[in-house]
């Protein structure tokens, strides 16, 4: 029997994206929602924000009985998500970015890769393991040319402009800007929060991205 998908945390959108390629049946629902008798066999967490937001939404997860989850991993290691929950749970790190980008090779991160095998993914994706480091591979990629991109919104050209300039000149099927829309803001945030925090400030967010995601969830930026 095909296994079931759960998604929960902050990123309801990502249930149609895994809807997509998973081969088993998707919901999406809140961790109050789940029932602890009957846990999912894999729960994807969407979760891209604070990372007290990220601990919280595993824990629930763990005191619910969940054993493996899909956890997404731009803003913190898997590593340090399995010291939250101080074992007891297999996570296997992936990158929303490519998520949400639609790729056809995904990355996973952290130690459980080769321990909780993954149902193969429905197409042509393909899964690739890679070092667990903030950012994972994609958001490296990404994240910083939408930064560049958003200086020159912030200087008074049309994002459209810029996102044209873009396409032309280095041949992406979508402009930065646009992209960055189908991800969301609070992930091109706390992406480059992530990033700047573990790398250092040339991955500073530009202070257009955090005045464009508001201060809702900025307001939560604890440890």
């Amino acid at each position: 029997m095909t296994e079931a998908l759960l998604v929960v945390g902050n990123r309801s959108e990502e249930a149609a994206v895994w809807r997509a390629v998973w081969p088993g049946p998707v919901s999406y629902a809140s961790v109050a929602a789940m029932d602890p008798n009957a846990p999912p066999s894999w729960v994807v967490e969407t979760t891209v924000g604070p990372l007290s937001l990220k601990r919280e939404g595993l824990m629930q997860l763990k005191a619910r009985g969940v054993t493996q989850v899909l956890s997404a991993s731009i803003s913190v290691t898997v590593a340090a998500q399995e010291h939250w929950v101080e074992g007891g749970m297999a996570i296997v790190g992936y990158d929303p970015v490519v998520a949400i980008g639609q790729g056809r090779t995904w990355t996973v991160s952290g130690a459980s890769c080769s321990r909780a095998p993954l149902p193969a993914f429905v197409g042509e994706r393909t899964l690739v393991e890679v070092a667990d480091r903030v950012g994972m591979v994609a958001a490296r990629l990404w994240l910083p040319i939408i930064n560049e991109a958003v200086a020159f919104v912030a200087q008074g050209l049309a994002p459209e402009m810029v996102d044209r300039a873009i396409q032309l000149g280095l041949r992406y099927p979508l402009g930065p800007l646009a992209f960055a829309e189908r991800l969301g803001w609070p992930t091109v945030y706390w992406g480059l929060k992530a990033l700047e925090d573990m790398e250092g400030p040339r991955f500073r967010p530009h202070p257009w991205i955090r005045a464009r995601v508001g201060s809702s969830l900025l307001d939560r930026e604890i440890p």
